[in-house]
């Protein structure tokens, strides 16, 4: 399997001219896709935690911890 990537110039050059070993790197697509594909979930994930805090901070003011109460109760459910 060929990896691609691509070559990041960091633009440190040695006394010749040519380029520092250093700052050479190769990416590999498939670890950064899915290291945006995660921080992109997690993103989405945290927007509608609180989406749903704001909805149940004006439904029960008075609880302490509503969306947590709610994931929770959900969570068990799921596993019966």
């Amino acid at each position: 399997m060929i990896a691609w990537g691509i070559l990041h110039d960091s633009g440190e050059y040695d006394s010749d001219g040519r380029m520092a070993d250093s700052g050479n790197k190769v990416v590999d697509f498939n670890k950064a896709s899915e290291k945006h594909r995660t921080e992109k979930s997690h993103r989405d994930k945290e927007e509608k935690v609180d989406e749903m805090r704001k909805r149940f901070e004006g439904a029960l003011p008075a609880k302490k911890t509503p969306v947590k109460d709610f994931l929770r109760k959900k969570k068990a459910k799921k596993k019966r």
